[in-house]
């Protein structure tokens, strides 16, 4: 099974590169890194390497990289379907677990790659800001070494709701055959939830803390207090809630998938 994921996962990357859409998504991840730049040299942050990554990544996981790791999730399987490929592919020895599996592999390799594109500029601009700014000289800041860790904690945990968006762009890929359908209903979907979890209350319950997507940037918020000196902790009901909504939310998409896929009439 692992070898014949591992040639259909392959085969799809090479295909993937081939359009235009990827290399859209990289170029913006990549463009926050120089918009975070200007945002803070108009003082609107610190000038600070922590500061300005904060910002650098917030700016991308919060808009860009949602918006084109759905995008791209969702043409995956609705793509094969609208080009009429997909019953093609499936008449060879691939099964539709493997073929489902390598997709998912594709979307998910795709999500990191839009985290690297903003990452590896940003951590070559962030080179010219200093590390403690002047009116921190006077708190003990954490050191190079904990930058790094807390950074690299904060990042993690960032990917979980931004790997549940693509389970969702997956899913919806799973129940349409066309591009467009799939595109619109992603998108659609996601900026509606977005908007919409914020309003919805029954009583004392609120929508928004049980939503995913109310989670993109709740890392880098804890993240920004650590590196000041701050005490702010990991173990706290905001991130429990990141955590447990982002896997959940994961593993129901992922297992819808496979379900709606694995028992598809290909005859439509």
């Amino acid at each position: 099974m692992f070898e014949r994921v591992g040639r259909l996962f392959a085969s799809e990357m090479a295909r993937v590169w081939r359009t235009k859409l990827p290399y859209l998504g990289l170029a913006a991840s990549a463009l926050m890194a120089v918009v975070a730049w200007q945002f803070v040299q108009s003082g609107q942050a610190d000038e600070t390497v922590g500061s300005y990554l904060i910002v650098c990544i917030n700016f991308s996981t919060t808009l860009i990289i949602p918006i084109f790791a759905v995008i791209f999730s969702s043409i995956l399987v609705a793509g094969e379907a609208s080009r009429g490929t997909l019953r093609t592919l499936l008449t060879r020895p691939i099964s539709r677990g493997d073929f489902l599996t390598a997709k998912w592999l594709v979307a998910l390799s795709y999500l990191f790659l839009l985290i690297l594109a903003n990452l590896i500029p940003a951590l070559i601009i962030g080179q010219q800001y200093p590390l403690v700014g002047k009116s921190d000289r006077a708190v003990d800041i954490p050191g190079l070494a904990a930058h790094f860790q807390i950074f690299g904690t904060g990042v993690l945990l960032t990917l979980l709701p931004l790997i549940a968006t693509v389970a969702f762009g997956f899913m919806v890929s799973t129940l349409t055959t066309n591009v467009s359908t799939a595109i619109g209903g992603a998108i659609g979907t996601l900026l509606t939830m977005q908007t919409a979890k914020e309003f919805v209350r029954f009583g004392e319950f609120k929508l928004s803390p049980w939503v995913f997507s109310s989670y993109y940037d709740t890392a880098m918020g804890i993240t920004g207090d650590k590196i000041i000196g701050s005490y702010s902790t990991w173990a706290n009901d905001k991130v429990y809630m990141l955590v447990g909504t982002s896997l959940a939310s994961t593993v129901v998409f992922i297992i819808l998938s496979y379900r709606v896929f694995l028992r598809r009439d290909m005859n439509f």
